[in-house]
């Protein structure tokens, strides 16, 4: 399996010792993806979720260790190179949906394709792909407000994608949703993850969401902490994330009652 994210002995430490004022919010995280993985990140509040998301995505910059995506270590760009690298390798889905609203759906979803310069015919033809395995062919015209938040969020997923990127990063999508949006959402990533091959991190708190990974990490006190992964059964996994997270303590946000 080709690797698409490599991380080594991670760490994050804000503060300064000079200060007498250090907070580590990541120590020795590592870890690895290979192509075609759908993976979960899961932690109570505080655990350091969201810190590596933020590296993963080069939003920050590690305090030590090292970040591999696709074979390029982003500490090694300039702003430029690393703007560039972001927009090609990268998709990114938001609990918000960061949709701009005097935008179609479908202007939404083409705009990493339009700053690429891709070709028309080329951007009609994908757009009209994407559209179509997500199920929102029918609302491409239409405004964002003028749609539900699971559309939204699928729209989100369809802009994250177009332009072929070697990882989608998800950050609590489903946060924002009811069950069924939730679950319709969570089936659609499945769908692009185990028919399309795309490769998936997502950082959830929600178990149900997570239900829909073939492997979950779960990260406390800014450690990795333990990792497992699916079996055929959807429901079981369920029930042993809900084991994992109840001996990890912590507080998760009040956990769903969604079930699988």
């Amino acid at each position: 399996m080709t690797t698409v994210l490599k991380t080594d002995a991670l760490s994050k430490i804000y503060g300064s010792a000079g200060k007498g004022v250090v907070y580590k919010a990541l120590e020795h995280i590592s870890l690895e993806i290979g192509r075609g993985e759908f993976t979960g990140i899961m932690g109570p509040s505080g655990s350091g979720k969201t810190t590596l998301l933020n590296l993963l995505a080069t939003i920050d910059k590690p305090t030590s260790g090292h970040i591999e995506i696709n074979g390029t270590d982003p500490a090694g760009l300039n702003n430029k190179q690393l703007a560039l690298f972001r927009r090609r390798e990268l998709g990114f889905v938001f609990q918000d949906f960061n949709l701009l609203e005097t935008l179609s759906i479908k202007e939404n979803i083409i705009l990493p394709l339009v700053l690429e310069g891709t070709k028309p015919s080329e951007i009609e033809r994908r757009v009209a792909e994407i559209a179509e395995v997500l199920g929102i062919t029918p609302i491409l015209s239409k405004r964002t407000y003028e749609v539900s938040g699971g559309q939204q969020q699928r729209t989100a997923i369809a802009r994250a994608i177009i332009h072929r990127p070697s990882l989608l990063l998800a950050d609590e999508l489903t946060g924002n949703l009811d069950s069924k949006a939730a679950k319709d959402v969570m089936e659609s990533l499945r769908g692009l993850n185990e028919e399309r091959e795309v490769t998936i991190l997502m950082v959830t708190h929600d178990p149900f969401a997570a239900s829909y990974c073939k492997r979950v990490l779960f990260i406390k006190d800014g450690k990795l902490f333990s990792e497992i992964r699916r079996g055929a059964n959807r429901q079981a996994f369920f029930q042993q994330i809900l084991d994992t997270l109840s001996v990890l303590g912590g507080n998760f946000d009040e956990l769903p009652t969604a079930r699988p």
